[in-house]
């Protein structure tokens, strides 16, 4: 069984795809699939099966198709000259977001809903876990397909890349928000499954990453981005494909320097 541990990062998470696509060329099969945040999206879209979906999803994704125009407008401050007509503007903007308390992501939810298929992913047969973490109960959840409802699977991986500041997803009364403050690369979780052989796939993305202590007869290697991935809430189609080729370059040369 060989399992795969994706870090989140938001634009970062389009880094995964290169390395899939590198894994899926040189013939790997994995059977169990992890991740944070966005980790936990490409994860999903992996575990179902759907590689082509995911990469699809990714080369088409922009800042704008994600968030309103007030969180839009918030998040490229310092991408070109501001004088006070902007800073009114941005102003303008954060306090209407602090009024409807947080970030809306309602689109981030349809991307979710529109790539994600949970019957599929739970027919597909392979281990499957995210991260998340109870605001309501001050609590982190590591969960495996199994542990979550039938219906509500969508929620917990929209929970899982709920980034604090954003509307809090809500499953059963509780209040859900990102995995990565928890544990933003969930190596641990196929550990307990039971793997012997792990790929992680490391983004260099702000949250908590933790060090496992690696049990004898289990192999770790990771593929880290030797670039800058860029900005997390900057969803730069230019940068986005950078990302992807720089995530395929990495992911052979960890390849073939294992053989």
């Amino acid at each position: 069984m060989i399992g795969l541990a994706l870090e989140g990062g938001g634009s970062r998470g389009s880094y995964h795809i290169g390395v899939m696509k590198a894994f899926i060329e040189e013939g790997y099969n994995f059977t169990g699939f992890v991740g944070t945040s966005i980790g936990a999206i490409n994860a999903a879209a992996f575990a179902q099966g759907d590689f082509a979906k995911a990469a699809e999803m990714w080369s088409s994704i922009t800042t704008e198709q994600l968030f309103d125009s007030d969180t839009c407008k918030l998040l490229k401050i310092g991408e070109s000259k501001w004088d006070m007509r902007h800073l009114t503007d941005a102003s303008n903007s954060l306090r209407k977001i602090i009024e409807e308390h947080g970030v809306d992501t309602s689109r981030i939810r349809e991307m979710i809903d529109g790539t994600i298929d949970e019957q599929k992913l739970r027919a597909n047969g392979h281990d499957y876990g995210l991260v998340t973490v109870s605001v309501t109960e001050r609590r982190p959840y590591e969960l495996f397909l199994e542990d979550i409802k039938q219906g509500e699977l969508l929620q917990y991986i929209a929970a899982s890349s709920c980034v604090p500041g954003f509307h809090p997803v809500i499953i059963e009364k509780n209040s859900y928000i990102d995995g990565a403050l928890h544990n933003n690369c969930p190596i641990n979780m196929l550990i307990k499954k039971g793997y012997k052989e792990i790929i992680a796939v490391r983004t260099k993305a702000p949250g908590v990453f933790r060090r496992v202590a690696v049990p004898d007869g289990v192999t770790v290697r990771k593929v880290v981005p030797r670039h800058d991935p860029g900005n997390v809430m900057i969803f730069d189609p230019k940068k986005i494909k950078e990302n992807i080729e720089h995530g395929f370059s990495d992911g052979l040369t960890m390849l073939r320097a294992a053989k």
